[in-house]
Formats: structure tokens, sequence, C-alpha cells
């Protein structure tokens, strides 16, 4: 059965839990989840399931996978029902007002500790704005923020589409998603060689359309053999795009893993049981994402200064940061949402104001 479309979607907060926790394990965890497995004093037994997990882990890809999968989808779902300057002042207060203050709470991090100088403006204004390949500046949150300059993009895209009227007639979707990936396909690649990860947006921004492909099958929006077809061409393309991009990363099945744990959740999603738990710890997802791979170190000195001896390092640095991110969900993302919604009102009441003159004043002129 596929998943519910009214109210909330629940299997995608299973897909945000999966996607946070193997880039949280891959990026901080990956080195003591081999030293287990290589380990000969383990069981047997716990070795074999932790060898299992660890190509869902490895440098935490298959969660980037999982991420922009689930983005595609739920951004093509959300489009159903918003305009596209509503969808695109949500998407901004929701996505931007938390990266912002990451970033210089990272600078400040990084000055404390280590004395480096705060940057310039020509710096630090194009980081905040997430357009900082453009201006060769350095990545930020320890390099995390490229997955969210292909969001940031992505959302422009499909509100384009959204005002070019292609949600109307949906079928031509898959047509349009696959002549778009081919056109990024057959550019030079985007970042460029000599860019840190070159050719992340040519390789990982098709996932987006895939997830905005696996929606239109499960409305019936769009033929779904056209929509299969295009899925299999984008994933087929990515598997020989890796391969000459980043050789060392064409050695693991991270991408199919992440697709089939994406259907799979996607295919079952009606029999998925929901709760507080699942919901809260979904909630949190962006705001770990943002601070796990820097925040991690400032909190492992604290820790290994004056935390517990008795537990491990590891384990009260999670805690923390969870700790921390919970803070930061409920007095900045939550309340920039919030800012962003009576924004989004005040736009609405003054296009409903001018809409009466705009009658009145044709009924006086006839």
């Amino acid at each position: 059965m596929s998943p519910k479309l009214s109210g909330r979607i629940v299997f995608l907060d299973y897909m945000r839990v999966f996607a946070f926790m193997s880039v949280l394990i891959g990026h901080k965890l990956e080195a003591p989840l081999q030293a287990f497995i290589a380990d000969g004093t383990r069981h047997v037994t716990l070795r074999f399931f932790a060898e299992m997990l660890y190509p869902l882990c490895v440098g935490g890809a298959a969660g980037v996978v999982v991420f922009f999968l689930t983005s595609g989808y739920i951004i093509t779902h959300v489009l159903q029902m918003e305009a596209p300057l509503e969808f695109m002042i949500k998407r901004f207060f929701r996505i931007y007002p938390l990266y912002m203050v990451a970033v210089i709470l990272e600078w400040c991090m990084w000055h404390h500790l280590n004395g480096a100088p705060f940057p310039s403006l020509s710096v630090l204004v194009p980081q905040l704005l997430l357009i900082g390949d453009f201006f060769q500046t350095p990545h930020t949150l320890s390099g995390v923020e490229w997955t969210l300059r292909i969001e940031v993009m992505f959302y422009v895209f499909m509100a384009i589409l959204k005002a070019l009227g292609l949600f109307k007639n949906q079928k031509w979707m898959p047509w349009v998603l696959t002549g778009s990936a081919c056109v990024l396909y057959l550019l030079p690649q985007i970042p460029a060689k000599e860019v840190w990860v070159h050719g992340y947006f040519t390789l990982y921004a098709p996932f987006l359309f895939m997830g905005g492909l696996v929606y239109l099958i499960q409305t019936g929006s769009a033929n779904k053999y056209a929509c299969v077809m295009s899925i299999g061409f984008m994933f087929v393309v990515f598997l020989v795009l890796i391969s000459r991009f980043h050789p060392a990363w064409s050695q693991n099945h991270y991408a199919l893993l992440a697709l089939i744990i994406f259907l799979a959740g996607w295919a079952f999603g009606a029999k998925l049981p929901d709760g507080k738990v699942l919901r809260t710890t979904s909630d949190l997802t962006y705001s770990v994402y943002l601070f796990h791979n820097w925040l991690w170190t400032y909190l492992a000195i604290l820790v290994e200064s004056h935390g517990l001896k008795s537990i491990s390092v590891n384990l009260q640095v999670f805690i923390l940061l969870i700790v921390f991110c919970f803070m930061m969900h409920k007095l900045v993302e939550l309340q920039a949402i919030k800012i962003g919604r009576k924004v989004l009102g005040v736009y609405k009441r003054r296009a409903q104001l001018k809409t009466p003159d705009n009658v009145l004043v044709v009924s006086q002129s006839a």
C-alpha cells in the first residue's frame, strides 16, 4: 500500500531519522565502528551486524542520498498546494535563519579555539547566502553545507516549474525532469574539478528529481512507466559519473542501498507506526545536520575536561549535541518558521486588499 498523502507523511520521518543517523555515524563514529568490526574479542554475531551496518554509514553517503530523495518527494507534494512565492517564503524561513546562526557560531568557535580571524564580509556574505561556490569562498560547517546549496537551487527550479504551469498538467513532468537531468549531465561538471568535492551538483541533484518522480507515481499524476524509466536512467548515469569523478566512491553500494531503503519506506509507509518520539527525532534532524560535524569537536574538548570518566566520551558528546540541537530547534528554527508564517500572512492580506480595489475600478469604468 502507498502511504497516505493527507496529514503527516510518516514514512518521511523514518527517512529523515535514517539520513541523520547515517550521516552522524559516517562523519563522527565511523572509526569506532571500524574498530569494533576488526576487534576479534567481540562476539562474532555483534561484529556481523556491525559489518552489515557499515555500508549504510560509510561517509554518511547513503544518508545524503536518502535526504535528497526525501526532499524531492516532499517538495513535489508541497507544491501541489502552495503558490511559488508562498513556497519560497516558507522555504527561506525554514532553511536560512538556523543555517546562518550555525555558520556564525562555527566562526566564533574556531576563533575561540584557534584564534582564527573572523572572515571579511566578502567571504561571510556568500557563505551565509549559500552561494559560496560561485565566489570560491571556503566551505562552512565542516563542509556539510554543499547539500543545502543543492537543496535551495532545487527549490528555485521547482518554483519556476510551478510558475510556468507545469503542475497543472503533470504528465509532462517525467520528461521535463529527465530533460533537465540530461542538460545537467551535458554541461561541464558543477562545481568544476578545481573546487572541493567537484561535480557534486551534477551527481546528486538528480536524486531530488527521482524523489519527485516517486511522488508522481504514487499520485498517478504521470505515467508510471515513464517515471520508472526516468529514475532508472538517472540512477545509471549517476553510477557512470561517480566512477569518473570520484573513483573511490564507485567501490561502495551506498546509492543503491539508499534507493532501496527509500522505496521500501515508501511502499510500506502506511504500516509504519507513528509516535511522539519519532516526530521529535525527525524534527531535530535539520539542526543536528547543521551542527554535528563541527560542534562535535568543541563538545569533545568539554567532555574530556569536565565530563564523567565512567561514561564513553562519544556517548556524552552525543547527548550534549542532541540537547544543544533541541534548544536551537526550539529557540531559532521554530521561531523563524513562525516569523515566516507572519510574513506570509502580511503578504496575503495585502494581496487580498488589492483585489477588491481592482474589481471596484473595473466596475466603475464599466
